[in-house]
């Protein structure tokens, strides 16, 4: 546990800090933060700024945690029988997750009109949250050639905003049976909410 907080930074900031899994990443940052800062309030500031923040919560569509911060990274990870049982008019929806006091959720969706597509939604729940002004969103999905998260869509909105946004990607390219986007069968996608709040 003797190592420093720029230390630790620099390891999370890899996109492969070598680790078996990503729960042990969060497991082991909140021992870290618990071990190196004993009061509570100093903990969770950099908790909150810092750390938090870099480490991606793996979750699949079905188990939820809450976090509620300023900006996180959330995992969320669809088996290809999932995918394939959203097509021709399916969808299903992730347990929400929190930033800045405001509610999100991720939804994956099939539609065969005007043309055939996979889309993925961010959407807001019906909250009043306490911060107001913008929220950066993003998703980005791992590759089978590179292992790698790459960026799929971004877009820029305000906290008063209930607009569901998102994209789409054509259904032959998503379930292929040599599609680049599954991994093992397993369809991984990460999204990124950032809310900056009004001067």
């Amino acid at each position: 546990m003797r190592i420093s907080l720029t230390g630790i930074v620099a390891i999370l900031s890899r996109n492969h800090p070598g680790v078996a899994s990503e729960e042990s990443v969060y497991d082991f940052v909140l021992r870290w933060a618990h071990f190196q800062y004993p009061n509570p309030e100093e903990r969770h500031k950099i908790l909150s700024s810092s750390l938090l923040p870099l480490v991606p919560v793996v979750r699949s569509m079905t188990n939820g945690i809450l976090i509620d911060q300023p900006s996180c990274i959330v995992d969320f990870t669809l088996s290809r029988g999932q995918c394939s049982g959203l097509f021709p008019s399916g969808s299903i929806r992730s347990p929400p997750f929190y930033c800045g006091g405001h509610g999100f959720f991720l939804s994956a969706h099939g539609k065969m009109e005007p043309s055939n597509f996979f889309g993925l939604l961010i959407e807001k729940l019906e909250d009043k949250g306490p911060v107001r002004g913008t929220i950066d969103y993003e998703i980005e999905v791992k590759t089978r050639q590179s292992l790698e998260f790459l960026f799929l869509w971004r877009r820029t909105t305000t906290t008063d905003s209930r607009q569901a946004l998102g994209c789409r990607i054509p259904w032959p390219s998503i379930i292929a049976d040599n599609s680049r986007f599954f991994i093992d069968d397993k369809l991984h996608l990460r999204v990124h909410v950032k809310i900056t709040p009004q001067p």
